[in-house]
């Protein structure tokens, strides 16, 4: 070995242990710097490898062997122990380092006396913005290291090449991981960060020019090995990382880059498991969880590998209700209100607690109305800033009260809910996902959510749905753990107290009908309503029409008094605002009839409300609708036909005898759907042990009813409206198809081409509809 007579300012280290004009190119850029004092320190593996006559012959090369059978990054581990220069740079072979790189990093250093110095490397489009961020950091110092360059919930881009590195503190990086293990440079990249007290940055300007690396395709199998090996390695520093923390005045960059870093690669790991051909899946699934926790994994999938997450829902155990007795359980919204979904989950609430259960409701967003809560139940909101975050909180919340059952209520309204479901499986909580809506709602919207709860609800231990054409949709799309239930009465239902009886028919006086909601055009259709009222006064009606509800994102009242002049009805309409207690309760009673133009609703809670103050129903046609069914207190005419809905109700205003009728039905009606016990119910479906009928097996007819419904909302498709979203702040993506570049409309096609096929395979005639569904989805 020689030493260069003149110490180096940079000693760059490069392992020998490639293709040799690799390496011989890489020498050549390093002894063309502009600075010349700079060393190269080439480590030999064995005798593989000699350097080039005209390289060797410069004194600044120096050469040291190691054994043949030493790994990489023991060869440059001894390189930097040689390293004879207060600075290092770590070499890929092939790599040329341009020529005024020297002198601008070590400049760099000493001007700002910084321990690390980070630049540029060529990127792909993936890891651009990693690298941006490593190279624009500026001057950082003590903690700011971590918490700017591996963020809470970000990739961690701790590449060693991208770095100029004080030997000093290389080496105590290396000297302080644990021997015996094989190491993942990351590690000592980490360890770096955590030892380092100052950091510098150049400019984005290219330093260095890696050729693209042979593309030498690695069976999935020998991929998810190596990506295990990669966790043992990182994880041998956690010890060290918690000891340090644990001294620190401000242990939370330390940790909180630990646990980025250590995902990273956990998330590496699931993309190589993702990969695998699916004969050999359940084999990797469990080879996975013998290196891993399971909610590492979950934490890692949800932040990193999102495409992983079906996987692991197939491959992870579904727990069954009634495996264990349940005596906790959690229910869960997006925020409490006063609204259907709120108020079915506060009834259930009320429900289990007096059934004896222990109730905890968490909700997913700020502003529920607490004064809504239950005596005895205990309210939670989440607070995480990112996914993870919220998905951790999970879990910790389902051990802390002992859940052994989750409800659910937000699994057609959110892509989140299997990353929760996870996490709950792995706490040891069952999840029931709970549905509010008709199967065709995500065919309606224009969304593909149906497919996204086909093939996630492996993660779910049981489905809820509305009616019984509901589990038939997805009874037919393969799915058997599915169940309907009626909804219970509404909070405003129960405290209204006895029905007043059968109404009088309203002879010799102005007609009064009301209708009740959010004012939401997409669902509702509240503008149906002035058309109705346009009819009937065309048909010289003496009426007036009291619309109550708040404002919505795509109407207001003030649109619709507006669309009510254009259709000469603004004095027959009253918009009212939202109204509540005893004054919607005096406003209902002072009704004749309830108008309802909704196109499509899971279980309105309207209809039992308005029947049980003895008032009929006039609507438009919601055939899955169980409410409706043999219902003689409800008329219905076919959808989006206001002239048809209004001439109903004029002949009902001039028919007494048919009114007090459909008044008294109504009642019995109203009755009857508040006659379940839904304590036993909840409690039957807790145990796993709701009677057979609440979950039927479809039939012929029903899988018509299901594709002329899908034909008929695939017609009307629409997104429905949103606001504006704030910019995000996290990494994480959102629960997506994996493919962006497919039309909704295919997608959405492609997730319902089996339940087509299995209702045609059955029924042939049925063809032309589904051909119909098919159609029309694939001009989105």
């Amino acid at each position: 070995m020689k030493t260069p007579t003149t110490p180096p300012f940079v000693s760059f280290i490069i392992a020998a242990n490639a293709d040799a004009d690799a390496v011989d190119r890489s020498i050549r850029s390093c002894l063309a710097q502009s600075l010349t004092q700079i060393e190269v320190v080439c480590v030999l593996s064995g005798g593989t490898y000699s350097v080039a006559t005209d390289l060797s012959s410069d004194e600044r090369v120096v050469t040291i062997t190691e054994p043949s059978d030493s790994a990489h990054v023991q060869l440059r581990r001894a390189g930097a122990e040689a390293a004879k220069a207060s600075y290092v740079l770590l070499l890929e072979p092939g790599d040329e380092v341009q020529r005024g790189t020297a002198m601008r990093l070590h400049r760099r250093a000493v001007e700002s006396r910084a321990q690390l110095v980070g630049f540029s490397l060529p990127a792909t489009e993936a890891h651009r913005d990693r690298g941006k961020r490593s190279a624009e950091a500026g001057l950082l110092h003590g903690a700011d290291i971590l918490r700017t360059l591996v963020p809470r919930d970000t990739a961690a881009e701790l590449e060693i090449s991208r770095h100029l590195f004080e030997t000093r503190l290389l080496r105590q990086a290396y000297a302080a991981t644990p021997t015996g293990h094989p190491v993942d440079e990351r590690a000592t990249v980490f360890l770096a960060y955590a030892s380092a007290t100052s950091y510098a940055a150049v400019s984005t300007v290219q330093d260095l020019h890696r050729p693209p690396r042979p593309n030498v395709e690695v069976e999935p199998e020998r991929r998810l090995e190596r990506a295990l090996h990669r966790i043992t390695s990182f994880r041998t520093i956690e010890a060290i990382i918690r000891e340090r923390a644990r001294h620190s005045s401000d242990p939370e960059p330390l940790l909180d880059g630990y646990t980025a870093g250590y995902l990273t690669i956990i998330g590496e790991a699931l993309d190589a498991f993702t990969a695998l051909p699916p004969e050999t899946r359940a084999r990797g699934y469990e080879e996975l969880r013998s290196f891993v926790a399971d909610l590492d994994i979950i934490s890692a999938a949800v932040t990193f590998a999102p495409d992983a997450v079906p996987v692991l829902v197939a491959h992870g155990e579904r727990l069954e209700l009634g495996r264990t007795p349940v005596r906790s359980v959690l229910l869960t919204t997006n925020v409490l209100t006063t609204g259907g979904v709120s108020g079915v989950l506060l009834t259930q609430a009320r429900l289990l607690i007096e059934a004896g259960y222990r109730v905890t409701i968490v909700t997913h967003r700020a502003g529920s109305a607490e004064s809504l809560v239950p005596e005895g139940a205990t309210l939670v909101q989440l607070t995480g800033t990112s996914r993870r975050q919220r998905v951790m909180q999970w879990a910790q919340l389902c051990r802390r009260f002992d859940v052994d059952v989750v409800v659910d209520h937000r699994i057609l309204y959110s892509r989140d809910w299997p990353s929760f479901a996870l996490a709950a499986r792995a706490a040891g909580s069952a999840t029931i996902g709970w549905v509010h809506n008709f199967a065709g709602r995500p065919t309606y919207n224009g969304n593909d959510l149906q497919s996204l709860l086909q093939t996630h609800l492996q993660a779910l231990a049981h489905l809820v749905v509305l009616s019984p054409l509901d589990v038939a949709f997805w009874k037919l799309r393969g799915i058997r753990h599915v169940s309907y239930l009626p909804n219970p009465p509404s909070p405003f239902l129960l405290n209204a107290g006895e029905a007043r009886g059968a109404k009088p028919a309203p002879l010799g006086r102005r007609l009064e009908l009301v209708w009740w909601g959010r004012l939401e055009e997409h669902t509702k259709k509240v503008t149906q309503l002035v058309e109705v009222a346009s009819a009937l006064q065309r048909l010289g009606v003496d009426f007036r029409l009291r619309i109550v509800g708040p404002d919505w994102a795509d109407m207001s009242a003030d649109r619709m008094l507006a669309l009510a002049a254009t259709r000469g009805v603004a004095e027959r309409i009253e918009t009212t605002g939202p109204r509540h207690g005893a004054d919607l309760l005096d406003l209902i009673d002072s009704s004749d009839v309830f108008v309802n133009a909704s196109i499509i609703e899971g279980y309105p809670l309207t209809l039992p409300e308005a029947q049980s103050r003895g008032l009929p129903v006039a609507m438009y046609d919601l055939p899955w609708l169980s409410l409706i069914q043999g219902n003689a207190g409800v008329i219905t005419t076919p959808q989006q036909d206001p002239e048809a809905l209004a001439v109903a109700i004029a002949d009902l205003a001039v028919d007494p005898a048919r009114y007090e009728s459909m008044s008294r039905a109504s009642v019995a009606a109203a009755a009857e759907a508040t006659s379940h016990d839904f304590a036993q119910l909840y409690q039957q479906l807790l145990r796993g042990g709701l009677p057979a009928d609440h979950s039927p097996e479809p039939t012929l007819e029903d899988g018509r009813k299901v594709l002329e419904l899908l034909v008929f909302f695939a017609e009307r498709s629409t997104p429905p409206p949103r606001p504006v979203p704030a910019r995000s702040t996290t990494i994480a993506p959102a629960l997506r198809p994996r493919s962006r570049t497919l039309a909704l409309g295919r997608r959405v096609e492609r997730g319902l081409a089996p339940l087509g096929r299995r209702i045609i395979d059955a029924a042939p005639w049925l063809r032309p509809a589904a051909t119909k569904v098919k159609r029309l989805l694939l001009r989105r």
